[in-house]
């Protein structure tokens, strides 16, 4: 009677183990471990990949308690050219906002250990990428259009990095859209409504208006502008045209070139005089000449606007990347309607044979031509499969890798080559092998900021460890 006791106690071990064996076949099918047909797991690749890390990081939440879900916000200075983080020496400048860009608060950050040493409230907030003597150009907004919510009259503040205390103040009316700062000279940039109406105007350092210019009545004006609303910042324009993706270049004879859409505006802002207004896209500064893209071909001119050549037909630049630490001088990639980079005589635009033998790729149904940097006395041209590092005023190639993953922008990094995605990749220079590779999560940008290493995105800014 013991015995039948004890093998009956034994009896709900028995089946309580043999449940167990069964939902652990069960998963083990699920998830992969068995043949047949089997719903598909997950794939898990165990890498060895190092992650970058961070040497300090901080998150929109610990600058907004206030705020539900904020972000930092895209470009500080309303261009379509990556700012998120300012650099201002020991201090690094950051907007905060809603994913709107709405209730944004500008912040200075110790560049050192992030944190914040002050901040103050900017209604529709700009802030210059680069410093006027040595301090930082804010502007918000005062006054308002009832009809869309634009900022008409705005507060210019010049701050003191260290403390964020005003300096120097001064108010003025117009429909701000993006500000720049160069040679202790102020550029703002308005698109007024009704659209389209593009106004530049120039202040000096003690932010008084200098000069301005109302490009209404400029022939290629309307190039300024698109319907396909593609800006960075997420501002209250009605339907119809506005701004295409303002981009700031500085190039020969101390012109800055505004580049928006399909034309760019060269302005001499210690003068005040526009130069020059030509339809103009994808801008290269060669050192000796200018390139634009015109529809099917592109065009090059003096640094006074003279028209000098055109490539063949269905010859276009390459978008121009590049290091802006290096500058805006940058030898031209030619592409053909195949994607193929070609050689081209600067002196006569006469297509004289193929630079490298890139492809056109496509994504989401949609075409993607090679891409193009200039780093390490270098350029780079890229698709979706091959790297190829050759000296462009020359031809001659010096060396071609396969793209492993994602090739993002290069930059610069200590004598070597930093490619900045998800992946960080240290190349050589001189035969573009992988010298290290690190996983790097923090933020959806990876660039230099002076000689360090920021992840930025709407959740986070991360001084990086330098890898």
């Amino acid at each position: 009677m013991r015995d039948l006791n004890r093998a009956l106690s034994i009896v709900p071990i028995m089946v309580g183990l043999i449940v167990l064996v069964v939902v652990i076949a069960l998963v083990w099918q699920v998830f992969g471990g068995g043949s047949g047909r089997t719903r598909p797991g997950p794939t898990i690749t165990r890498s060895t990949q190092a992650s970058l890390g961070a040497v300090w990081k901080t998150e929109p939440e610990q600058l907004r308690p206030d705020m539900i879900q904020p972000e930092f916000i895209g470009d500080a200075d309303g261009t379509f050219d990556d700012h998120r983080v300012i650099d201002a020496g020991a201090t690094w400048v950051v907007l905060t906002g809603t994913r709107n860009d709405t209730d944004i608060w500008v912040h200075g950050l110790d560049a050192a250990t992030g944190q914040e040493r002050w901040r103050h409230p900017l209604d529709s907030g700009l802030c210059a990428a680069d410093l006027l003597d040595g301090r930082l150009l804010c502007a918000s907004a005062v006054d308002h259009d009832q009809a869309t919510g634009l900022g008409t009259r705005w507060h210019l503040a010049l701050l003191d990095v260290a403390s964020g205390k005003e300096i120097r103040g001064t108010d003025c009316t117009g429909w701000l859209t993006f500000l720049h700062v160069r040679d202790n000279r102020v550029l703002l940039a308005e698109q007024r409504l009704p659209a389209p109406h593009a106004v530049l105007t120039g202040l000096d350092a003690e932010l008084k208006q200098t000069w301005q210019l109302d490009l209404i009545n400029q022939p290629q004006h309307a190039g300024l502008f698109s319907d396909n609303r593609i800006y960075n910042r997420k501002l209250p324009i009605p339907e119809g045209p506005a701004f295409d993706r303002p981009r700031i270049r500085h190039v020969g004879k101390g012109l800055t070139a505004v580049w928006i859409g399909q034309t760019t505006v060269f302005v001499d802002l210690a003068k005040g005089v526009l130069v020059g207004m030509p339809r103009c896209s994808r801008l290269v500064d060669d050192g000796k000449r200018l390139w634009c893209n015109q529809g099917d071909l592109a065009t090059s001119y003096s640094y006074t606007m003279t028209e000098l050549v055109h490539t063949e037909l269905n010859t276009r630049l390459a978008f121009p990347g590049r290091d802006p630490r290096a500058g805006d001088v940058t030898p031209p990639v030619f592409l053909r309607e195949d994607g193929r980079a070609m050689r081209v005589d600067p002196d006569t635009g006469k297509t004289v044979g193929q630079l490298v033998n890139t492809r056109n790729g496509s994504a989401f149904g949609l075409v993607t031509s090679p891409r193009t940097s200039f780093v390490n006395d270098l350029t780079l041209v890229w698709d979706s499969s091959v790297v190829f590092a050759v000296r462009a005023e020359t031809g001659d190639e010096v060396w071609q890798q396969p793209t492993t993953g994602f090739f993002d922008d290069p930059y610069e990094w200590r004598g070597r080559i930093l490619v900045a995605s998800s992946t960080l990749l240290l190349l050589d220079p001189a035969t573009g092998e992988t010298v290290k590779s690190y996983r790097q999560l923090l933020g959806f940008d990876t660039v230099p900021l002076g000689d360090v290493l920021v992840g930025a995105g709407p959740d986070v800014v991360a001084r990086l460890v330098d890898p």
